[in-house]
C-alpha cells in the first residue's frame, strides 16, 4: 500500500467521470446521492432503454452507481416564486 494513499470520495469520483458520462446518449445528469446507507453517482437518463443502460458503468473508482429514469430536465425560469 502506498503511504499517502486514500480512497478517492464522491465528489473526486463524480467531477473525474461527469464529461464522459454526460456524452453517453440519453444520459441527462449526473449526481451524488445515497444508497443503502452509501454514497453513489446517480446518472440520470431519460428513458428506459436497453441501449442506454447497457452503456452505463455499475461501478466507478470503487464507488457504486446509481441509475434513475428521470426523464429529461427542463430549466425553470427564475422570478418570484
Amino acid at each position: 500500500m502506498r503511504l499517502g494513499w486514500r480512497m478517492a470520495s464522491v465528489e473526486e469520483v463524480k467531477r473525474r467521470h461527469e464529461g464522459r458520462l454526460m456524452k453517453i446518449r440519453g444520459v441527462v445528469g449526473v449526481g451524488i446521492g445515497r444508497k443503502d446507507g452509501k454514497d453513489c453517482i446517480r446518472v440520470y437518463v431519460g428513458e428506459d432503454s436497453p441501449k442506454v443502460l447497457a452503456a452505463l458503468p455499475r461501478i466507478l473508482d470503487d464507488v457504486p452507481v446509481e441509475i434513475v429514469v428521470s426523464g429529461t430536465f427542463k430549466a425553470r425560469p427564475e422570478g418570484p416564486s
